[in-house]
């Protein structure tokens, strides 16, 4: 005896766990991308960190101290503003990949209950 439909709903089961098996993939090369970003922004930082600081025991006058403080401090602040984009962006990215193939099947399954109906 064969039940009508349902090796449609097979199929979507099989296709469901597709999916879910292809988004936590992106779901982990998307974090991985994201440790790697975070990885190389405080290597960069820590680079900039000790060149800021042998800059400033150069320093001869308190007028040049204050000088190269105000301009690091600056740079500091619209590195912080560009690096917090940039992570904005890929999380964004990362999750918008992530959810992708879920809401394909989303979308399939409202379809076919909407064949059902």
């Amino acid at each position: 005896m064969k039940i009508e439909g349902f090796d449609k709903y097979i199929a979507l089961g099989k296709d469901n766990a597709e999916a879910m098996v292809k988004s936590s993939t992106l779901a982990v090369k998307g974090f991985e991308e994201l440790a790697k970003a975070t990885q190389t922004y405080a290597a960069s930082s820590a680079e900039k960190a000790d060149a800021a600081m042998k800059a400033l025991f150069a320093c001869k006058t308190p007028a040049e101290l204050a000088d190269l403080q105000t301009k690091l401090a600056r740079e500091s602040v619209e590195a912080a503003i560009a690096e917090g984009r940039k992570f904005a962006e890929l999380s964004q990215s990362v999750v918008t990949a992530a959810l992708e193939p879920l809401n394909a099947r989303m979308a399939a399954f409202q379809a076919l209950a909407k064949s059902a109906a």
